[in-house]
């Protein structure tokens, strides 16, 4: 079996200068946080500096130091491959933040985590996936067990001004009848999958790709098998964040915005028709 990270990092740490060797005994008791860190953030908790952060990273052979939290977080994903892993996140922040306010908390950590995935290349699959979605006839959407919800939002919010959006995670067990209708010529398929993912999302990607229908997928870590399927891949790198599946969400509603956006007037119209119906329906209280 190959060595990952750390079998490597505990063979070679015992013959590696003094400072490496303080680094790589704290990557290995904390390999999970670790994979979340910067350079700057890694050196400073380890009590090392960035310059040592960097010649580990070289001596492990990691091209980049991209990479090397990349193989951090594999082993971190594969070591607590859990449906619940968002949520024990969640528990035991709060349990170790005890005398703080937990609003403030969860604040802090959705602020962080939003300003990690604000990237560049994140903002480029976006535009790209905004593109996509109004060159189709249909958008279809799916997200199966946690992810669900993501995708149930976007529907509703979207379908308001923009009714070519079709829900395919309500009957999971017709899923392959529709995917088999897919066409390449008219739909595109929006998949959420948080990790762990689902067998059947993976499978639904699978025969998509082969069937030639663009795939958008949005995640939280780029490790997700399905990202080798997909046309565009967001990823919100939120894996062991505490914030649970706002990351998501907010990739949703940033959807929904510069879609609305794109169609300008037309979907103003749409959705002001839509406020004299509800009007004249007396829907609302008053």
């Amino acid at each position: 079996m190959e060595n990952n990270i750390l079998d490597t990092i505990t063979q070679i740490k015992d013959v590696l200068p003094k400072k490496q060797r303080t680094l790589c005994n704290f990557i290995v008791l904390n390999y999970v946080e670790a994979g979340m860190m910067t350079v700057a953030e890694l050196a400073e908790r380890s009590g090392v500096g960035a310059t040592t952060v960097m010649r580990l990273v070289k001596t492990l052979h990691y091209d980049s130091y991209s990479d090397f939290r990349r193989a951090l977080l594999n082993v971190s994903l594969k070591n607590n491959a859990s449906s619940y892993i968002g949520i024990k996140n969640s528990f035991q922040k709060a349990s170790s933040n005890s005398d703080s306010d937990i609003l403030h908390a969860l604040w802090y950590d959705t602020t962080h985590t939003v300003e990690n995935f604000i990237t560049p290349k994140n903002i480029e699959q976006l535009d790209k996936a905004i593109t996509l979605m109004m060159e189709a006839s249909r958008i279809n959407l799916l997200g199966l067990r946690s992810s669900r919800t993501v995708s149930l939002y976007l529907e509703s919010a979207i379908d308001r001004f923009y009714p070519h959006v079709r829900q395919l995670s309500n009957e999971s067990e017709f899923l392959y009848d529709k995917i088999f209708r897919l066409s390449a010529e008219e739909d595109i398929i929006i998949i959420f999958s948080a990790w762990p993912c689902t067998k059947r999302t993976i499978d639904v990607s699978a025969i998509c790709r082969d069937r030639h229908v663009p795939i958008i997928l949005v995640t939280n870590t780029s490790l997700n098998p399905i990202a080798r399927y997909a046309d565009i891949v967001i990823d919100t790198n939120s894996v062991n964040s505490g914030c649970g599946i706002l990351p998501l969400m907010f990739i949703a509603e940033a959807l929904t915005a510069e879609l609305a956006r794109r169609l300008g007037p037309d979907s103003m119209k749409i959705l002001e028709e839509l406020e004299s119906e509800l009007d004249k329906a007396d829907v609302f209280m008053r």
